[in-house]
């Protein structure tokens, strides 16, 4: 399939400066839409608790918060999943105790009354995954069988046997069992079911966003390193700025959807999107770089534009093939996958656009730009910025006095003597 002339010559490096200020804003914008206003964090990584319900009968979004209403879980916690065919809801709360602390009270009384209001030495509550007491007492051990006799009369709760001595664990039924409650007592008749509950706690969700974090940066900074050995130093810069400006752009994107109402959760798959746009678009960039590279050894002398561009349109059919291609089935996975995959769908589709930009107008041209700034870098790391090392051949000025080569100067020097000696051999 030609998707592209074989003859195609685009001067794509001629509008660097325009890209650069689109994608210098974009990326600015991005950066200060996400500080600023955020996205929509999911409980991967603020903690909380989230039960999903499917009814059996049309069920209206409005009886079902009017139902829940009694908990005061706000009414915004209760949200549509799917098509408003499925009768499926979603009811998060960001508070993973939330509807615990009479339950902590009641085990509590119930133990003090079995074995003595002082028999209870130290009393730990978390909820990083469900809610659980760990309760630590005093005096010989307690069979588990006796504690779970004291704590019967607490509908929900559940004694589990610790490692430590003298340790149990009493597991809460916590939000979902009232939830359960609440939707029965009030919509009496309605058959549903509890299809999923996902229970963070705080600690783990903010351990769990810092993580992300460092994978995103860690992974630009292995991939400088690999593009630097891969290639040269000047091709890595290029790389991991195209990547950095994919990355946050997607991102950006997403904070302004959720402005809009349409609103998509920053979540772990959302991490995980963003690590696959950062493999795709590096792929991209690295069969154009080769394309570079091998065109700089078969034309060494060429203009380091044209030879940019030349690469670029060489490639093109390519990079075409595979963005379509790829566009084509997240888009079949956006509109026919469901909620489920949504986001990570949505996210992969606005980074194969952003990436096949990237990697034209951003990647490639910095080697451009790395070249142009190279003898300034040569200059600062020289020893003391004083005058050139003995080895360094200089030339005389106006007035006689010797001065140092430049690196420009010198690149000519060694062009010109190879220039002479390939005349000698041809004699």
């Amino acid at each position: 399939m030609q998707l592209v002339p074989h003859d195609l010559n685009i001067d794509w490096v001629g509008k660097r400066r325009i890209a650069a200020v689109v994608s210098g804003l974009l990326v600015l914008a991005s950066l200060a839409l996400f500080t600023i206003i955020g996205p929509t964090w999911g409980i991967d990584f603020t903690g909380g608790t989230e039960v999903r319900v499917k009814f059996s009968q049309d069920t209206d979004i409005g009886e079902l918060r009017g139902a829940l209403g009694g908990l005061q879980i706000g009414s915004d916690a209760v949200q549509q999943y799917g098509e408003a065919a499925d009768n499926e809801f979603t009811i998060r709360i960001q508070d993973a105790t939330f509807g615990t602390d009479d339950l902590q009270e009641q085990v509590n009384d119930a133990l003090g009354a079995a074995f003595g209001p002082n028999w209870i030495a130290e009393e730990e509550f978390e909820a990083q995954v469900g809610a659980r007491m760990t309760v630590r007492y005093t005096g010989e051990a307690k069979a588990i069988s006796d504690i779970e006799k004291a704590v019967s009369g607490i509908e929900g709760a559940r004694v589990r046997p610790a490692l430590d001595d003298n340790t149990i664990y009493v597991e809460l039924p916590g939000l979902t069992a009232k939830i359960e409650k609440a939707i029965r007592g009030a919509l009496q008749g309605q058959d549903f079911e509890v299809r999923n509950v996902d229970s963070v706690g705080p600690k783990v969700g903010a351990e769990l966003r810092q993580q992300g974090m460092i994978a995103i940066f860690a992974t630009l900074g292995l991939i400088l390193v690999y593009v630097a050995f891969r290639f040269q130093l000047a091709f890595a810069p290029g790389a991991v700025l195209a990547l950095f400006h994919d990355v946050s752009i997607t991102v950006g994107l997403f904070v302004l959807f959720d402005m809009l109402g349409w609103t998509h959760e920053f979540n772990l798959p959302m991490i995980g999107a963003l690590l696959t746009i950062v493999g795709y678009s590096l792929n991209d960039t690295i069969v154009i770089y080769d394309r570079i590279r091998e065109n700089m050894k078969r034309y060494r002398r060429g203009d380091t534009s044209k030879l940019i561009n030349d690469s670029i349109n060489e490639t093109m059919s390519r990079t075409l093939a595979t963005s379509i291609t790829t566009a084509l089935a997240m888009t079949a996975f956006l509109v026919l996958g469901g909620d489920v995959i949504e986001t990570f769908a949505l996210a992969i589709l606005i980074g194969v656009v952003v990436g096949t930009y990237s990697t034209v107008f951003v990647a490639s041209p910095t080697i451009l730009l790395m070249e142009d700034i190279k003898p300034m870098i040569e200059r600062f790391f020289t020893v003391g910025g004083a005058a050139a090392p003995a080895s360094v051949a200089t030339t005389p000025d106006a007035g006689g006095a010797p001065q140092a080569e430049t690196a420009s100067q010198r690149r000519r020097r060694e062009r010109e003597a190879r220039r002479r000696g390939e005349v000698q051999d041809d004699v």
